[in-house]
């Protein structure tokens, strides 16, 4: 069993293994948690699903994070969060996607408060971005309780995404307000 990287009240995140990938293709087989994760709001193929594990493993080992499979304490499988390298402007970018029954419980905001905690606790970066959908209020609303702070609009893979950034404890004490 692999040890849990973070843990909160409700929540655990390890990371992946080979062994999740029927969890993963569980989660992204509803296309309503997928909506706003590509342009078509479609269930993700085997193949799909695999890469994108292939992935998550291959950059835990690589960077020491990842997006990490999150379960509940009793170990029911909630999603996934983490982070990944958004490798059009090299910085390193938050995001989670829970199983839509775990919807509208707070876990959105739990996991995301913790992630920055975690996140500058553990690498010395000076900054952390997270971007949304523009229609999707909810996970704009997540990124805003946990710290982060609009900064523009901008394409991904064909969609509009609306960027959010968190500075640093460290950076947030020399940030001269405007």
């Amino acid at each position: 069993m692999t040890l849990p990287i973070l843990e909160t009240k409700r929540l655990r995140a390890r990371p992946f293994t080979s062994d999740d990938l029927a969890d993963l293709v569980c989660l992204h087989s509803n296309p309503v948690v997928n909506r706003y994760l590509q342009p078509t709001n479609v269930a993700w193929d085997i193949s799909t699903v695999k890469k994108r594990l292939a992935g998550f493993i291959e950059t835990q080992e690589l960077m020491g994070f990842s997006k990490w499979h999150l379960s509940t304490r009793d170990g029911e499988f909630v999603g996934r969060a983490g982070f990944s390298l958004y490798e059009k402007t090299a910085e390193v970018e938050m995001g989670y996607t829970l199983h839509q029954h775990y919807w509208n419980q707070g876990l959105g905001s739990e996991i995301a408060q913790a992630l920055v905690e975690w996140f500058f606790e553990n690498t010395y970066y000076s900054h952390l971005l997270a971007f949304a959908h523009p229609e999707n209020h909810a996970s704009k609303k997540v990124m805003i309780r946990a710290g982060f702070e609009f900064r523009e609009t901008r394409m991904v893979d064909g969609m509009p995404c609306e960027f959010y950034q968190v500075l640093s404890p460290s950076c947030q004490k020399l940030a001269v307000p405007a």
